[in-house]
């Protein structure tokens, strides 16, 4: 009995200590807003904050921890490049992701801030990949328009 107190206790510091949205933005209208403007099986959407701790994810861990192509030559998941896009610019690149019409579309950069809310310093990556994936940069500008529908 005192084990699973134990365990409890544990378990309840640990979710109190993850990262999550800032209060005033909407998960569900993200998550609506995400899903209406590039969502699909073949989509993840990341949002993490500047330690690299994941507050919002869109798409299963599977669509997020596939390895497809970077764009420069090179394999990445979704999460490496999340990490690697902490702080930095934004970035959108579209290539091949193999035989046929496949291609994969990519967009990492900061959260943009709406008018009148504080710097979050939170940072997405937002990747497509199949026969109809959108470009790099129209995954930008659709992810960008749904983070400000969601109170960013």
């Amino acid at each position: 009995m005192r084990r699973l107190a134990l365990v409890a206790l544990a378990a309840a510091g640990l979710s109190a200590c993850s990262a999550k949205l800032p209060k005033d933005v909407d998960e569900t209208a993200l998550t609506q807003a995400i899903g209406r403007s590039i969502g699909s099986p073949s989509t993840c959407v990341i949002v993490a904050d500047g330690q690299g701790r994941v507050v919002w994810r869109g798409g299963g861990y599977i669509t997020c921890s596939r390895n497809l192509p970077s764009c420069d030559g090179g394999q990445t998941t979704a999460e490496a490049t999340l990490k690697a896009g902490i702080g930095k610019p934004a970035r959108f690149a579209s290539c091949p992701s193999g035989t046929g019409a496949n291609t994969v579309g990519w967009s990492v950069g900061p959260v943009p801030t709406g008018p009148g809310k504080p710097t979050r310093s939170l940072t997405y990556v937002a990747v497509m990949e199949g026969e109809r994936a959108l470009p790099g940069l129209e995954i930008k500008e659709r992810a960008e328009r749904a983070f400000a529908k969601a109170g960013f």
